[in-house]
């Protein structure tokens, strides 16, 4: 613990003026604030540290996020590495319920006459015939077990209606079978389900076939089994059980092979499932295979399964072997010998008086990207219009938005250049803020905290190259930015730029070319950004590119969390890191303060020695005191008695 509010010490060398009178504690006091004045620069100095690695890390996050909101590949609509966002078109069509377009960058200005003559469809396998077997109970009734049914009930579910049925009193299977559809009229209404039975076995038949029916126990009374149902029993599989469970619910009963497994190829690609599968898990299995390329699923109002290929198209787009088990030879009603029922066609269209075909919807012609969504009636006489116009509004936002995220920029990092420091502002101490209300520590930490990064040597070399990146010639595009309406502004605005939107718009409509190739053009000699690339390669890069290009990789020399072959991350992450990532503790700062660290700790137990120090040498010195005056205390005594 702190010797008046500093330092450690021993009690016993604390006497304090018993003999002298004198205030111990106050005088070591004020002697260890003198003492302490080296320590408190100590500690100014790490203070003005940690405050510029924040100054730095502000400017990384700075460029950080204008990365990520212009030179991300994910974010088309203001990625300025990509030509859409400087030759963008508007294209229109007369009747978008027919077809739609979009144009590319290597479209052109014009209108275009399309007629749909069909669309592209897929190639489709249906079972021929519907694949659960018929709801009929396992019981064959006669009339004296029909006699017993009598007051018993059981549940009927209807497309999720659910109601129950009460069995009256009847004497044979006639009157129950009629008694019984009765019932179900009364409850669901007529015409929906029929009950008949086969030798006994009671049959509940949705008429017209496209209703889902499954029978439960009863609330109160069970009649399920002595129907001879069991509970769950349906007219539909149920996909969310095995395959071994709904294995005799299929009208031709699924088989396994003798490891109890089902295998078998779609377009040469091997699934092998075991009958503890569900009918949902093998199907989601085929329909996320990238080799399988089809889509299956069961389709409850028609019971049957429809396999779908995922290329559209004329063309043997669903071939199917079965290996094991006989899904495709009997179960699923979809035969492996001839699967599709419906073979797929290319989509027709008249372009421009020029037929085309093509095996998607979605295709492009010189540019321009078609979407159709509906044949025309009459292809011969019918056409719609596409119209292809450059955006010229939308090329200007974007590059007007780019541009003033990056005058922010500047003039942030020319501000931080540019802000005086006073040293008369210092880090507070301890003492110094103990003294101060919380309004005078802001304000006096605030002053404290300006200027740290005055004439900073990385952030000028940012500036200065940011700024070189703009003006300086690019191999292969004859004008600058000042041709397009871009200048710099006055000398005070350090760099800051100011667009002239008559000429810019002029420049994106008569030359769109010119303008992507100014702001984005690539190396052809060396097309990818690396730390490690030569002086040359580095030279022949920077000549070669568009001035997005160059700002990018300027972005990401000082910001880049990867490392190069000498294990250095960006520059200004090698100089203060940045909260999240690896850097934040191995940076020049953080390991500038840590030797701060270590010296603050050798001189808190100088310190502590010293003060040690001081109270020994007071308390020796009140002890000699102390002595004395025993001494003239005992003399005095002895005058008093005579003694002498």
């Amino acid at each position: 613990m702190a010797v008046n509010g500093y330092y450690g010490g021993y009690p016993q060398f604390r006497l304090s003026g018993l003999a002298s009178g004198l205030d111990t504690d106050k005088i070591i006091s004020e002697l260890m604030l003198v003492e302490r004045m080296p320590l408190d620069k100590l500690e100014q100095k790490k203070q003005l540290a940690e405050w510029k690695r924040d100054d730095y890390r502000d400017i990384t996050n700075l460029l950080r996020g204008f990365k990520d909101e212009y030179f991300n590949l994910l974010k088309q609509s203001t990625n300025m590495l990509s030509q859409s966002s400087y030759k963008a078109f508007s294209v229109t069509s007369t009747n978008n319920s027919f077809v739609t377009a979009t144009g590319t960058v290597t479209a052109s200005e014009g209108n275009h006459s399309i007629s749909v003559v069909n669309l592209a469809t897929a190639d489709k396998a249906v079972s021929t015939s519907t694949v659960t077997s018929e709801l009929q109970g396992k019981i064959a009734l006669d009339d004296a077990a029909v006699a017993l049914l009598s007051g018993k009930k059981f549940v009927l579910d209807l497309d999720g209606t659910t109601r129950e049925i009460t069995i009256e009193d009847f004497t044979t299977v006639e009157e129950l079978v009629t008694g019984l559809e009765i019932a179900i009229a009364e409850e669901f209404g007529s015409g929906k389900i029929s009950v008949g039975h086969t030798g006994g076995k009671i049959t509940f038949t949705a008429i017209g076939g496209a209703s889902k029916i499954r029978m439960f126990n009863g609330y109160s009374n069970n009649g399920l089994e002595a129907l001879g149902f069991s509970p769950g029993d349906s007219n539909r599989l149920d996909t969310s059980r095995t395959l071994e469970d709904q294995a005799d619910k299929f009208a031709v009963p699924l088989t396994f092979n003798e490891d109890g497994k089902l295998a078998f190829t779609i377009n040469s690609k091997t699934f092998t499932f075991d009958k503890t599968t569900t009918i949902s898990g093998m199907m989601s299995a085929i329909n996320s295979d990238v080799e399988a390329r089809v889509n299956i699923n069961f389709d409850e109002v028609t019971d049957k399964f429809i396999i779908t290929a995922k290329q559209m198209g004329a063309g043997n787009n669903i071939d199917i072997e079965e290996m094991d088990g006989n899904f495709f030879s009997g179960a699923s009603g979809i035969s492996e010998l001839n699967p599709v029922t419906e073979e797929g066609m290319d989509a027709a269209v008249f372009l421009d008086g020029v037929e085309i075909k093509r095996s998607s919807n979605n295709f492009t012609v010189n540019g321009i990207t078609y979407q159709l969504l509906k044949a025309h009636t009459d292809p011969l006489h019918e056409a719609e219009t596409v119209s292809v116009g450059l955006d010229v509004d939308g090329v200007y936002d974007k590059i007007a938005s780019f541009v003033n995220k990056y005058n922010e920029i500047i003039s942030k990092i020319n501000s931080e250049l540019s802000e005086e420091y006073d040293r008369t502002y210092l880090p507070l101490t301890e003492e110094q803020k103990d003294a101060m209300g919380e309004d005078e520590i802001k304000k006096w930490e605030e002053k404290a905290k300006t200027g740290l990064l005055r004439n900073d040597s990385l952030l000028t070399n940012i500036v200065y190259n940011m700024r070189k990146a703009l003006y300086d010639s690019i191999e292969g595009v004859a004008s600058g930015i000042s041709a397009i309406g871009i200048t710099t502004g006055k000398y005070y605005e350090k760099g800051k730029l100011i667009i002239d939107e008559t000429k810019l718009k002029d420049a994106i409509r008569k030359d769109p070319d010119g303008v992507m190739n100014l702001f984005c053009q690539k190396s052809e000699a060396v097309p990818s950004y690396s730390r490690d690339l030569t002086f040359e390669e580095r030279s022949t890069r920077y000549n070669e590119q568009g001035i997005v290009q160059r700002l990018f990789d300027i972005i990401e020399d000082n910001i880049t969390t990867l490392r190069d072959k000498n294990g250095n991350k960006g520059v200004l992450l090698q100089k203060a890191g940045i909260t999240g990532d690896v850097s934040e503790f191995d940076n020049s700062i953080y390991w500038q303060l840590g030797d701060y660290d270590k010296q603050i700790d050798r001189m808190y137990e100088r310190l502590i020695q010293r003060e040690e120090n001081y109270y020994k040498k007071y308390a020796a010195m009140e002890k000699i005191l102390s002595q004395m005056n025993s001494q003239s205390n005992w003399l005095m005594s002895q005058l008093n008695m005579g003694g002498w």
